[in-house]
């Protein structure tokens, strides 16, 4: 007899600790995603040379070290080509391993803007005052804002008053520099609206394609850096960055009034079911014995 009773008491409370499942799901979020498999990488040589020659030469690679490049997984012989694969500088160097060595000034735009790298900023570069500049006095160039091996990303942070000044007034530097900050708060702002929807697997497949537009054009202003190109550009990337920054806000809105919805549909299920058991119970209790 007992046991029959708890195994009835069992079955009554079996919805209530699903919907509490239930309910710790919508809690986290996410669900646990399986682990990557290890990736195993040869050895990167150029990095072991350079370090033991010591000097300048090992200051390269810890410049390199701190780079967007080397945290995305770029090697020396993304850019410079070469064997990285051969403890041996003559074999690395080889003309069969395709070896490019250090750039000249002037070749340096064409050597950061090949086809497999940033082929779309070199076209921008090229509308820009600066790369007829680069072709004349070998500056300013990719190198002057991004740096050579300590390649930062492109960023408000990697452009000053002092970069900029040493052709251009004060005033003018400060002005360019403030309209690339503005516009990067707000990407950085719906970036991170986005990724809020996605964790809530939100459909921001339009958004994020609008997302991509108004990047390339805020790269067209960085890197033409013509008055009247820079004027134009910005009034179309604020636009853009209004109307797409509603239609996020919008979502987000509706999303965490979803969460609040589902939450409260979650609690009040598990208080009928609750209260469901307890009355099955209480019945049960009541039911004379044989």
């Amino acid at each position: 007899m007992k046991s029959g009773f708890v195994a009835r008491g069992a079955v009554v409370l079996l919805p209530v600790i699903l919907l509490s499942s239930s309910a710790v799901a919508a809690v986290s979020g996410k669900p646990a995603m399986a682990q990557k498999a290890a990736v195993t990488e040869s050895a990167d040589q150029c990095v072991h040379c350079h370090k033991s020659l010591g000097g300048r030469q090992a200051a390269i690679v810890d410049q390199w070290s701190g780079s967007v490049h080397a945290l995305n997984g770029r090697r020396c012989n993304t850019c410079h080509k070469g064997n990285d694969a051969v403890n041996d500088a003559g074999l690395a160097k080889s003309r069969e391993s395709g070896f490019a060595g250090k750039p000249s000034r002037k070749e340096n735009p064409l050597f950061c803007g090949r086809s497999e790298c940033h082929d779309t900023a070199l076209q921008q570069f090229k509308k820009s005052p600066h790369y007829d500049s680069v072709m004349k006095k070998g500056a300013p160039s990719c190198m002057s804002c991004h740096g050579d091996h300590g390649i930062q990303r492109s960023s408000v942070n990697i452009i000053s008053d002092k970069t900029c000044s040493g052709c251009h007034s004060v005033d003018y530097s400060r002005q360019i520099i403030s309209s690339i900050f503005s516009i990067e708060k707000d990407l950085e702002f719906i970036e991170t609206n986005l990724r809020f929807l996605e964790s809530k697997r939100a459909d921001v497949q339009n958004e994020l394609s609008q997302m991509e537009k108004i990047k390339s054009l805020f790269h067209q202003i960085v890197h033409v850096f013509s008055r009247e190109e820079i004027q134009f550009t910005k009034k179309v990337v604020d636009l853009e960055i209004t109307s797409l920054k509603n239609d996020v806000l919008m979502k987000v809105d509706v999303s965490r009034r979803m969460d609040i919805i589902y939450i409260i549909t979650i609690i009040a299920c598990f208080i009928i079911v609750f209260g469901l058991a307890f009355y099955v119970f209480w019945m049960l209790s009541r039911r004379p014995r044989r």
